[in-house]
């Protein structure tokens, strides 16, 4: 017999506390009565002392056997056998680098999976899997108990947060399968309702935990090259703290500053005016839990123009934007915008026009027509008055909004999900739509041609739009995980890794998958050096003070022994129960009772 929740056999030291009640008995009372005839038959017991010798009941020793059965019923016992073929399941995400005492969560973890394989015999067989990036089976083929054990010892959590992964049906559907007998989810996620064939063991405890959530490295703006640094940082602990970030280029200390950050909360910092690198690090310099997380890496900016493809049936209004710094400009009809070359481009213009499907680029809709998916077009407005406007905002900054006086516009009503900017009494004048990291920004009025002085207002609004579509060009860190798009394909290449391994890559290769470790990679081709950054990028997985619990709803269901007692612990609550008031209430008003009838016989 096994019990799935031995910490409740703890409750069978508190069985002697069921003796108080009859130990506490009423101290003797001097009282006169006119004859003692009625008391020769009265018990002696009540001229003892209140801690003297007593009687048991039976509804004591009927107590005493429900709430033992209730305790080892809360114990949930099982009647099973020994496994010999069984899956251990190993949580391997970044949460599990999170320090226990001096060890790491995953330490625990092979220390608890090398234990359940040393209680298998010789002939035993183990199946090893691993949660991320999937889940999936290390070996093909089931290992003995030693080749697990050697197994288990050369496993490393990655740098990835948890997968999706529903485990009850999961596990149910392995031990299905592969016939396993047993099978043991080993994370530092509690676990609820395991049965008799999935086993759960939690390692870790709830923990406070700074992180690193976001790290960015950008130009100030399109016409000005100026670097600028943004770092947001996440508080995950009950109080506030003051930390020191640093900003590494190369390795070398670039910059550093203090942040306060509230409980619970984030904050951000930012930095400006430092030299240029190949590759940036931010770190808070804090010791907490969770190294992983106190770091993040991002690239330098590699585009120095906004190159912008722009469609019309009007090409003059839209040519003077050429004439601003930093931006490269190709005009084409919209009847040629379906065959036309579009990559390498950083921002699409539909100026009175519109594709028939929304580009997966970066794109600006100026006055579409009415067939389109993002917009309704209201009534032409005959005078102009913008009413609202978002603040703060890229789109809005600098802009005088009383000299905003467009002479064309027709109020747009949205129809997708995103944010109004600019607003007037009829309705709103610009909408902005990000999904994805992709932009998109319809405008209800034209804003060219770009005029420079001669209409400052609207002037200051183009150029706004224009460093809000090239800061989304900007290189973004890649989240653990994701593929790194690695450009054309049919060029082979070798790519290092965070730690040091060289990657071999097939001539058309035009992805790398492997990204489990938080870092620069670098891709040497063609006799050109490119660099990414790979950072964790996950929020839940540095909050460590209540990780998501999981359920197991079936894995009682369908095993070859139940918990038996278990089902009944209500049953047994309640008899218990009724036992304490038949001895409270019902025994104490039968005495009386009994004494008045000894009294009437003496009489």
């Amino acid at each position: 017999m096994e019990f799935l929740n031995p910490s409740a056999l703890y409750g069978l030291l508190a069985m002697p506390l069921l003796l108080i009640p009859y130990l506490i008995r009423q101290k003797p009372q001097r009282i006169i009565f006119s004859s003692l005839l009625l008391l020769t038959e009265f018990d002696a017991s009540a001229r003892r002392r209140p801690w003297g010798r007593f009687r048991l009941p039976p509804a004591f020793f009927l107590q005493l056997l429900l709430l033992t059965l209730l305790v080892l019923a809360l114990a949930e016992p099982v009647l099973s056998v020994r496994p010999t073929h069984i899956a251990i399941v190993l949580d391997n995400s970044a949460s599990m680098q999170t320090l226990e005492d001096g060890r790491t969560r995953f330490a625990l973890a092979q220390e608890q999976a090398r234990s359940l394989v040393a209680d298998l015999g010789v002939n035993g067989r183990v199946e090893l899997y691993r949660t991320v990036p999937r889940l999936e089976k290390i070996r093909a083929t089931p290992m003995s108990p030693s080749e697990a054990a050697g197994a288990i010892g050369s496993l490393e959590p990655y740098d990835l947060g948890d997968h999706t992964i529903d485990y009850d049906q999961s596990l149910t559907e392995m031990i299905r399968e592969q016939k396993h007998e047993r099978a043991y989810l080993i994370t530092d996620h509690p676990v609820s309702g395991q049965g008799e064939k999935i086993r759960a063991v939690s390692v870790g405890s709830p923990q406070g935990n700074m992180a690193l959530l976001a790290f960015q490295v950008r130009r100030a703006s399109l016409a000005n090259a100026q670097l600028e640094a943004t770092v947001e940082v996440g508080n995950f602990s009950a109080k506030e703290q003051k930390v020191k970030v640093l900003l590494r280029g190369s390795g070398t200390l670039l910059q550093s500053r203090e942040l306060v950050t509230g409980a619970g909360k984030t904050a951000e910092l930012s930095f400006s005016g430092f030299a240029a690198h190949p590759y940036y690090e931010a770190e808070i310099d804090v010791r907490d839990a969770l190294s992983l997380d106190n770091r993040a890496f991002a690239v330098a900016p590699t585009a120095a123009n906004l190159r912008i493809l722009a469609v019309s049936p009007r090409p003059q209004a839209l040519a003077s934007l050429g004439a601003i710094p930093g931006v490269k400009l190709d005009l084409i009809a919209p009847a040629d915008y379906e065959k036309a070359p579009r990559s390498g481009y950083g921002l699409e213009i539909f100026h009175f026009a519109t594709p028939a499907s929304l580009p997966q680029t970066p794109a600006l809709f100026v006055l579409p027509p009415d067939a389109n998916a993002l917009v309704d077009l209201g009534r032409p407005l005959a005078r102009t008055v913008v009413s609202g406007w978002r603040d703060p905002h890229i789109l809005t900054r600098y802009v005088n909004f009383t000299l905003f006086r467009p002479a064309y516009a027709r109020p747009v009503r949205p129809q997708a999900a995103g944010d109004v900017i600019i607003e007037s009494p009829q309705g709103a004048l610009a909408f902005a739509i990000e999904r994805l990291g992709v932009r998109h920004l319809v405008l209800g009025f034209d804003p060219f041609p770009y005029l420079g002085r001669g209409n400052l207002p609207m002037s200051i609004f183009t150029l706004n739009f224009l460093d809000w579509f090239f800061e989304s060009g900007s290189r973004r860190g890649t989240a653990g995980g994701e593929p790194l798009a690695l450009g054309v394909a049919g060029q082979g290449g070798l790519l290092t890794t965070p730690l040091g391994e060289k990657i071999a890559l097939d001539a058309g290769a035009s992805h790398f998958a492997g990204t489990y470790r938080q870092g620069i990679y670098q891709l040497r081709r063609g006799g050109e050096n490119q660099l990414f950054a790979v950072n964790l990028q996950d929020a839940n997985e540095s909050d460590l003070r209540a990780p998501a619990p999981i359920a197991m709803k079936g894995a009682t269901q369908g095993g070859d022994a139940t918990a038996a007692l278990f089902s009944y612990w209500p049953y047994l609550l309640l008899a218990a129960l009724l036992g304490l008031i038949i001895e409270w209430f019902v025994f104490p008003r039968m005495a009386p009772l009994r004494a008045r009838v000894r009294s009437r016989r003496v009489a």
